[in-house]
């Protein structure tokens, strides 16, 4: 094997960007020194409901439908409708910060201009933080110990949660444990389609995409779009084609094995973003100190999810 010139990196961190961790960028006899850089959108913003606010805390709160209509006479007494207070949960908004600091003697040797791109590099900082955590339910979603919680205090998929009508029983939305095929993709649909409210009546969702990690992508191609059913030798039509399902890709997922099924993105989808500050970056002086250049990312953010009946989830096998 081949001995590479730079096999282990030496590399201090005195908190300030100093020249003597960066020999390389200083060495005209290099052809290049670049910092690598990728081009992908966010992926994990577009799995939440985004808002913005200038409250400390933003709080949810929710009332159940009435019940039954009872068969009476005109001369009884008339029947009284109730309802009943729902989950609560509340969304306060954390700060996130991040600050580059850069001595005056590196950015003037700099031969190959590439350590003063503070603002591009606390950036995708940014961008890096907000896809671990949007991400971060999905992939606690079948865990034990919880790291993140719906208002009802349970994990993103679950089964056996409570019903606000403690009368009406636990609902879930947490398949049995399958492999991504035709038939388990199939039994989530209909689960979504036998979707119960508060008070356990029926509130159909209709399922619009798959979500899955890229182990997946050549398993959801076959499942979802072959023109016939998958595996089998009879001549049956994949009957998948019909319900005009799609398959969304998220990189950072990840588990191998588990997928997810997602309804409508519309006021029932309550998986929640709330900005306090969207990501910003500002310059700011180093303790009077003029020869230090300094420029820090800040963001405020929560996330959090009320009822997540628009979200089933399946750990895979």
């Amino acid at each position: 094997m081949a001995t590479a010139s730079a096999l282990t990196n030496y590399f201090s961190a005195p908190g300030t960007l100093m020249k003597e961790n960066f020999g390389d960028v200083l060495d005209e006899r290099f052809a290049f020194v670049k910092e690598r850089t990728w081009q992908e959108p966010i992926q994990g913003l577009d799995f939440w409901q985004q808002r913005d606010t200038d409250k400390d805390t933003e709080r949810h709160s929710y009332i159940t439908s009435t019940g039954i209509a009872p068969k009476n006479r005109d001369v009884d007494s008339m029947p009284l409708a109730n309802k009943i207070q729902g989950f609560d949960n509340s969304y306060t908004p954390e700060v996130y910060r991040l600050a580059i600091q850069v001595e005056r003697r590196l950015r003037e040797t700099d031969m190959f201009n590439v350590i003063d791109k503070r603002m591009a590099d606390l950036n995708q900082s940014a961008r890096d933080t907000i896809e671990l955590y949007a991400a971060l339910p999905f992939n606690t979603a079948f865990a034990t110990t919880v790291a993140w919680v719906c208002a009802d205090g349970m994990n993103l998929v679950d089964s056996d949660r409570n019903r606000e009508d403690t009368a009406a029983g636990t609902w879930g939305n947490e398949e049995t444990a399958s492999s991504l095929t035709q038939s388990s993709v199939g039994t989530m649909r209909l689960n979504f389609r036998k979707n119960t409210n508060e008070r356990g009546r029926v509130r159909p969702i209709h399922m619009q995409q798959v979500i899955i990690p890229p182990d997946l992508e050549d398993t959801a191609i076959t499942e979802l779009g072959s023109a016939q059913k998958p595996g089998s030798a009879l001549n049956d039509k994949n009957f998948l084609t019909e319900y005009n399902l799609s398959y969304r890709v998220w990189d950072y997922l990840t588990s191998t094995t588990a997928y997810f099924g997602s309804g409508p993105k519309d006021s029932l989808y309550e998986l929640f973003w709330y900005w306090g500050k969207r990501p910003e970056s500002q310059s700011f002086d180093v303790a009077g100190n003029p020869d230090v250049w300094a420029t820090r990312m800040r963001m405020v953010y929560v996330t959090g999810a009320d009822r997540p009946h628009s979200i089933r989830g399946n750990a895979g096998a």
